[in-house]
């Protein structure tokens, strides 16, 4: 996947990159990767927190990609899609955890789908009893604000993910944003 656009720290298009937030046609999108060992307990507590981020509207699964190595080695796959990643997800993936001629069926027409040499690549990558989760959200609330600030007249200056919970503590960065240069020490 192409980062060419996207600051790797931030959540929407950078300006700096020909990225751009005036006028967003699709809703920016972030990608979370996972990886679980062999002390994983898949027992639906990511598909419970994916169902929730969807619950408001505010986000979207756009795309879901699970890939495993059970304990034998053998591969188990799982690739999800737009409206399917969301909508339908729930009951594809308790199929695919709870079911294992299901599982079956899945893996093989995900491993031989169109993604076939990324999973291989992932897949290649763990080993048996691990696994691999790839989230792809679309931050429909971000296309909502962005609009807003278009049509009040207004630009972005920053778009991050930060660690700090307090704009006291983002002070810096919010005066380097509003100057064009670093904040005065």
């Amino acid at each position: 996947m192409s980062r060419a656009g996207i600051h790797p720290r931030r959540v929407m298009p950078d300006a700096r990159c020909g990225g751009t937030l005036d006028g967003m046609a699709t809703a920016p999108a972030q990608l979370l990767v996972y990886r679980f060992g062999t002390d994983a307990g898949f027992e639906g507590h990511l598909v419970g927190a994916l169902e929730r981020i969807e619950a408001g509207g505010s986000m979207q699964v756009l795309d879901l990609l699970f890939v495993a190595r059970d304990g034998t080695g053998d591969l188990a796959a799982v690739d999800l899609h737009g409206a399917r990643a969301g909508g339908g997800m729930v009951s594809s993936l308790l199929s695919f955890r709870l079911d294992a001629s299901a599982r079956r069926r899945i893996t093989r027409r995900v491993v031989a789908g169109a993604h076939a040499d990324l999973i291989a690549a992932l897949a290649a990558t763990l080993e048996p009893g691990h696994a691999l989760a790839a989230v792809l959200v679309g931050h429909e609330w971000a296309r909502a604000v962005a609009d807003a600030v278009d049509r009040t007249g207004g630009s972005a200056l920053i778009n991050d993910i930060v660690g700090p919970t307090s704009l006291t503590e983002l002070g810096p960065a919010l005066i380097e944003a509003a100057t064009g240069g670093p904040a005065p020490v």
